[in-house]
């Protein structure tokens, strides 16, 4: 049995004189956690990504209702001890303000990711009959700058916040995973830590480097021909100053921690999930921005 846990991320934007949501820039990356369908050797699928994020400045006189929407295909492959997974997002923001109406569209930065299984081990307890295993995958992964990243940094109205506005980053970043599998007959512990590494764009804006930890519990019902697989548990990212010409943007790092419910449902080789996302306690550019929720709804076809 092999059952990964994905974490995608966020991008983050903010600017210490302009009211920008900190989390919820460029929906362009936004892989998440997900328990996956048992599977021998690939799958592939389609995923839609909703997120809200609503600012308002401490005075009043400024407030941002930020809508992204990502409508993905994946998918994964695995021979041996190895796996690469793929993900090409299409982005679509929808951002209201008190400067106006903000919409864009267009593909984003596309994702690789590769993770090699480094323990495996299986016990079964000679009186309960009880299955015990670990897993431990290590791995990472690049994020190409493919997505349409083209802020015009020369028009006199151009705020840093206009960065959030766009489907790409315009930066090429690294990222680095662990991913620990824990099962015990019909329940199982999946935990991940992803690191990401953030380089500079061309446009001299740089997204501070993140951490994203997760840890879900599942169980396991099998109905016939139909295995059903529903899950809860934590999603934490936290991120460190963005910087824009070298200069770090006070105020533009932070965190939010989330709890997390989600169900997954199997037939054969078809696979669907729907996860969703409720903040719990949470930091955001001084207190201003506010993550609202975050839900998923995945197909996918298994080889």
């Amino acid at each position: 049995m092999f059952r990964l846990l994905l974490t995608v991320s966020f991008v983050v934007l903010s600017f210490s004189t302009i009211l920008a949501c900190p989390f919820c820039g460029c929906g362009n990356s936004n892989f998440q956690v997900g328990v996956l369908p048992n599977y021998t050797n690939a799958f592939v699928g389609l995923r839609y990504t909703y997120s809200e994020f609503h600012s308002l400045s401490k005075d009043g006189s400024q407030f941002s209702h930020d809508y992204f929407h990502s409508a993905e295909l994946w998918g994964g492959y695995q021979v041996g001890k190895v796996q690469m997974m793929v993900f090409v997002p299409y982005i679509t923001t929808h951002k209201v303000s008190d400067d106006g109406v903000v919409d864009t569209k267009g593909i984003g930065d596309i994702i690789l990711m590769g993770n090699y299984r480094i323990l495996s081990s299986t016990h079964t307890n000679a009186e309960t009959k009880r299955t015990y295993s670990n897993t431990l995958l290590l791995g990472g992964g690049i994020k190409f700058h493919t997505g349409q990243s083209n802020t015009n940094v020369t028009d006199p109205t151009f705020t840093v916040g206009d960065f959030s506005s766009m489907p790409g980053t315009g930066s090429t970043d690294f990222l680095i995973n662990a991913t620990h599998n824990f099962l015990s007959g019909d329940n199982g512990i999946i935990t991940d830590f992803t690191y990401r590494i953030n380089t500079t764009n061309a446009q001299q804006f740089q997204y501070g480097n993140r951490v994203y930890l997760n840890s879900a519990y599942f169980h396991s019902w099998a109905l016939g021909l139909n295995v059903i697989r529903p899950s809860v548990g934590l999603n934490l990212v936290t991120n460190n100053s963005n910087h824009y010409q070298g200069q770090e943007l006070i105020g533009s790092n932070g965190y939010i921690l989330s709890g997390l419910v989600g169900v997954n449902f199997q037939r054969g080789k078809i696979g669907a999930a729907m996860n969703g996302y409720l903040p719990i306690v949470q930091n955001l550019y001084d207190g201003q921005t506010h993550f609202q929720s975050r839900g998923s709804l995945t197909l996918m076809y298994l080889f």
